[in-house]
């Protein structure tokens, strides 16, 4: 049972995180489990990206390289992964051509125009909302509240919705579904409680994180209705649109 866990856990961190592994175990029966296991790796991520906005402020790095920075981490730490996903959803979608030619484009490994076109905005958008952050002292913790709501919402949506057949998870079994699901909210729920209790304005980090899987959910159903299922880069789409959301109502301080 341990290293069952362990082997999902394993699984997770060496897909999901640029980090080096020092377990590397692999078992295509723990998918599932390994989607459960995503909260402890945007924990890690989001800890790393709040670390790195403390310690870019208390140095006094030039202002707009600590935007930079923060702006490129959160997206070096996954590999650039939800990304590239992002990309090949933006391409399928905006294409606006029949089901089945979408789905084409969505495993096409060229990159598209709608695709180049799309990841510049979204980069745009998520360096302005960023300069606003740090010009208005964000809380924090509310980075890593985006990097756990984001990918939590987006592993939920993959073990509870019915997959593309071309999609690597199309094989998972509804028992060990169960199990990444519980494993999932239990750390969700942890992790929610602690970040929240330490919070600066607990209804600010409510907020960001409520404007976070309110953006994943939307983009991923978004996604979903597009190209006929759910896969990884359906996942990756609502994240990266998650994480960009949660962004946008960071730079507001309501209470």
């Amino acid at each position: 049972m341990i290293k069952k866990y362990l082997t999902a856990f394993s699984m997770t961190w060496g897909n999901f995180c640029t980090l080096p592994c020092p377990i590397k175990l692999w078992d295509t029966k723990c998918q599932s489990l390994m989607l459960g296991w995503l909260p402890t790796v945007g924990a890690a991520i989001g800890g790393i990206w709040a670390a790195c906005y403390y310690l870019l402020l208390y140095v006094k790095i030039p202002f707009f390289a600590c935007t930079f920075l923060m702006t490129f981490i959160p997206y070096f730490l996954c590999g650039f992964m939800h990304m590239d996903g992002f990309m090949d959803c933006s391409d399928a979608i905006m294409s606006r051509k029949p089901l089945e030619d979408r789905q084409r484009i969505l495993k096409d490994s060229h990159t598209g125009a709608f695709a180049v076109i799309s990841i510049i905005f979204i980069i745009l958008a998520a360096f302005s909302f960023i300069i606003q952050a740090i010009l208005s002292n964000a809380d924090l913790i509310n980075f890593i509240l985006i990097a756990i709501i984001s990918r939590s919402v987006s592993a939920l949506a993959v073990l509870l919705s019915k997959p593309i057949q071309v999609s690597q998870y199309v094989e998972m079994q509804s028992t060990t579904k169960k199990d990444g699901i519980f494993l999932l909210l239990i750390q969700l729920i942890v992790y929610l409680a602690i970040l929240l209790f330490f919070a600066e304005s607990l209804l600010n980090s409510a907020l960001v994180g409520l404007a976070t899987a309110l953006g994943t959910i939307l983009f991923i159903t978004y996604g979903k209705k597009q190209l006929g299922g759910m896969n990884g880069d359906i996942a990756g789409y609502g994240i990266v649109w998650g994480e960009v959301i949660g962004l946008f109502i960071l730079m507001f301080k309501f209470f």
